[in-house]
């Protein structure tokens, strides 16, 4: 209490300004929705932070130039990690906080990772085999990289436990991932000449395919580290 002994407020952990407890729910709610929006916002940061640790020395061992150039870099970073964590920061969240705030995140962040590091791998090796034309090479692997940050994005949209509604998903973080996506397309139509990116007709083939290709890998690669995370935490409860 705030009108308690120096001695005590010294060695507290919380102070009730107010010397009411009346404050408490208020403290408690604050505290869950800056935990949670963290872990959600540091799951879009390790993404980043994961996949370019994979792909660099991915590219280092097969003696290949990195496939991005800073600009494009650019662009992913602003649509699926810069815009999305600000305004995701700042939503209310009274969902009950659970488990382990690293193993929250990297549940999240691990998927879209590997998915890029795994699409990137096969459009490196068929560039290498002539299949994908050099001026496409860079531009696919940056729309590949920007559709699972966008998957990732949708994931989020789920409506959580707290959240009274019976909409399967939030109107805000769904409009989120909306209006990401339609930024992303804008950034690879109008701007692909400020960007760097090839010409999208000639690659809508591709783009279609990885895209495919991006959501099964994210699915997959969802599935196996949940099973590994349910393991490790049924055994640490044995």
């Amino acid at each position: 209490m705030a009108n308690g002994s120096d001695a005590t407020k010294s060695v507290s952990q919380l102070i009730l300004l107010d010397s009411n407890f009346a404050s408490m729910p208020k403290v408690v709610a604050e505290g869950r929705r800056t935990i949670n929006n963290i872990q959600r916002s540091a799951s879009l940061f390790l993404v980043k932070t994961i996949y370019s640790g994979i792909l660099a020395l991915m590219f280092l061992f097969m003696g290949a130039a990195y496939p991005f150039v800073p600009i494009q870099l650019s662009l992913i970073s602003t649509v699926t990690i810069g815009i999305p964590s600000f305004l995701l920061a700042l939503e209310p969240n009274r969902e009950r906080i659970k488990g382990k705030f690293l193993q929250n995140v990297i549940i999240r962040a691990l998927p879209t990772s590997l998915a890029v590091a795994v699409d990137i791998f096969i459009i490196s090796l068929l560039h290498r085999q002539g299949l994908i034309p050099t001026e496409q090479y860079s531009s696919l692997c940056v729309i590949s990289t920007g559709i699972c940050g966008i998957i990732l994005l949708f994931t989020l949209a789920k409506t959580r436990k707290s959240e009274e509604t019976v909409l399967p998903v939030s109107i805000f973080r769904l409009g989120l991932a909306i209006a990401s996506t339609t930024l992303f397309i804008f950034g690879l139509t109008a701007l692909n000449w400020w960007f760097n990116i090839a010409e999208i007709m000639p690659m809508l083939n591709n783009i279609i395919k990885f895209g495919l290709i991006s959501i099964f890998d994210f699915i997959v690669f969802t599935f196996i580290l949940r099973k590994i995370i349910n393991k490790i935490n049924l055994k640490n409860r044995v």
